[in-house]
């Protein structure tokens, strides 16, 4: 038994076992709420497997694992945590973590990809609800009617010409949007779980095709759906979701030859979690509700160019400027976007493992020369910082006449 929590997913899943051979007589494929209301005229299963696992304490779920309770249980899910904090433990035994992001990256499952920020929110007006995620009325007030022309602005400046999914948080803004981008004269479209069926397989087969280049939408193109030309994810909702916010950031990552993903964050959730790459601790345990903020590596924004970068690096491996140095205002770039490259998940775009390693390392760590040289290449910093780092740690003895 395949259970998947949206209808738009059981033709996927069929087709794709179809293309793997498996034979579709030896096993049920529905939706959540289909096989709980069939409990009772279903054959028992011998294994029953749930897509997208962390929805797995839901009632209808459990209401499912209670009636087939001596049947094992196998769940997937890129990211196994709840906004509430409540572990998988009840249901799950043992999780199994598969690769790392970087590791994914690096061997071309998923796309490297290039971050930017261009923040169009007030945070202060953000209100949490009950469920510890953001009220659909502050997300109103926080976005403001005048971003649609700076979304538009943005992506043509950071990904003109790619195809890009639009996530908005309310249906009147995914459908202003659209229209503002209609408006510059690029073909868009909004759907949403509302459209009518065949107007929104309409939308998704032109978007598939290339017809369409922009698709907006209200959390319909989140968990699992298919969309294999995305090359470009543009962020206008703002969450506490640690779920959300890595199914939506990493939907153009699919791995084509020498593509590179296009995220653009407008409403700083990078700020909240981190990077889509970052390394967290997952665990079927129950867990802090803001643990998801410390869990990432620290990053700051570069004064210069505005980069996120790690918040150890005392000089911006994008720009290039050290953090000490006072600049004047003419040598500040002026530019209104936070970008973050990162080419198979590294800092470095021509980063082989070693320049990953020095990107990474504090200069306080390094143990001889050769840590120094390698965190001055990857870093770009200037000449004579190895010298004086070198002379300061004692690697080079002063003479003494």
């Amino acid at each position: 038994m395949f259970m998947v929590h949206r209808k738009e997913l059981v033709k996927q899943i069929k087709d794709s076992f179809r293309e793997n051979e498996v034979d579709l007589s030896q096993c049920i494929i529905s939706t959540v709420g289909k096989i709980a209301n069939r409990l009772e005229i279903l054959p028992k299963p011998s294994l029953i497997i749930t897509d997208e696992s962390h929805h797995s304490l839901a009632k209808t779920y459990l209401k499912i694992y209670d009636h087939f309770s001596d049947v094992p249980r196998l769940g997937f899910s890129a990211t196994p945590w709840r906004l509430n904090g409540k572990g998988l433990h009840d249901v799950y035994d043992t999780m199994v973590e598969g690769p790392s992001i970087d590791w994914l990256i690096e061997n071309h499952y998923l796309a490297p990809y290039k971050y930017y920020s261009v923040k169009l929110i007030n945070d202060d007006k953000l209100k949490k609800s009950s469920t510890g995620d953001y009220t659909a009325k502050s997300m109103d007030e926080a976005v403001g009617k005048t971003i649609f022309g700076d979304v538009v602005k943005t992506y043509l400046s950071k990904a003109k010409d790619q195809q890009a999914i639009v996530y908005a948080h309310s249906v009147d803004y995914s459908k202003a949007v659209a229209e503002a981008f209609q408006k510059a004269d690029i073909n868009a479209a909004h759907a949403d779980a509302k459209t009518p069926v065949r107007e929104r397989d309409k939308i998704m087969n032109d978007f598939k095709s290339g017809k369409l280049k922009v698709l907006c939408n209200v959390d319909l193109i989140s968990e699992g759906f298919n969309v294999p030309d995305c090359s470009c994810v543009i962020m206008l909702r703002p969450t506490e979701s640690l779920v959300l916010y890595i199914q939506q950031s990493m939907r153009s990552m699919r791995f084509q030859p020498d593509k590179v993903a296009i995220i653009i964050d407008h409403v700083a959730n990078y700020t909240r979690f981190g990077l889509p790459d970052d390394d967290r601790d997952w665990s079927l345990m129950d867990r802090k509700k803001k643990q998801h903020k410390n869990d990432t590596t620290p990053i700051r924004t570069c004064e210069f160019c505005y980069a996120v970068i790690p918040a150890s690096a005392n000089v911006c491996p994008i720009c290039g400027k050290e953090r000490i140095i006072e600049q004047s205002q003419s040598e500040i770039e002026e530019d209104n976007s936070v970008e973050l490259e990162r080419i198979h998940g590294k800092l470095d775009m021509k980063a082989d493992y070693n320049s990953v390693r020095y990107a990474r390392m504090k200069p306080a760590d390094a143990q001889n020369m050769e840590d120094l040289q390698g965190i001055a290449k990857a870093r770009h910093y200037k000449p004579g910082w190895v010298f004086y780092q070198a002379k300061s740690r004692g690697f080079i003895k002063t003479k003494v006449h």
